[in-house]
């Protein structure tokens, strides 16, 4: 378990779509002391969805986001970031690699990553050639039977 999985249980557990903590409610949640970087630097408090931001990546695979931080006070808004009734960003990704792999066979998510960036890129270069009037002999247009 992380050090911030705590934190992150506990949005998970809210059943409303903010939550104004203040940073002694956290400390008291996570069991220690939000290091001084949490004090001193708003941007310890960014939703940073690569890096090795394990706070933020606690409380956005959660589904939440940070607002509002008054650092001065000790206090964070977190906003959860549903939209109108769907998932959550990460629910909706595995969600998407789940229809993708049913779709293609392809079950290894690196390969399957592989497999949609050339399909992709074979997309948009078709297109572009085909505005300019040209064609891709070695184009090949993806497969669109579906798996029975």
């Amino acid at each position: 378990m992380g050090k911030y999985e705590p934190l992150a249980e506990h949005l998970s557990e809210l059943q409303v779509d903010s939550w104004d903590a203040t940073f002694s409610e956290i400390e008291e949640i996570l069991g220690f002391r939000l290091p001084r970087s949490a004090h001193e630097h708003r941007a310890w408090w960014a939703n940073q969805y690569r890096g090795n931001h394990s706070q933020a990546r606690g409380w956005i695979n959660a589904g939440w986001e940070t607002r509002d931080i008054d650092q001065q006070n000790g206090l964070v808004r977190f906003e959860r970031q549903r939209r109108a009734g769907r998932k959550s960003s990460s629910l909706a990704m595995n969600d998407l690699w789940k229809r993708a792999s049913a779709m293609t066979g392809i079950t290894d998510q690196a390969a399957l990553e592989r497999a949609a960036a050339e399909a992709l890129i074979q997309r948009h270069a078709a297109d572009f050639l085909s505005g300019l009037g040209g064609t891709m002999p070695d184009f090949s247009v993806a497969d669109r039977r579906r798996p029975a």
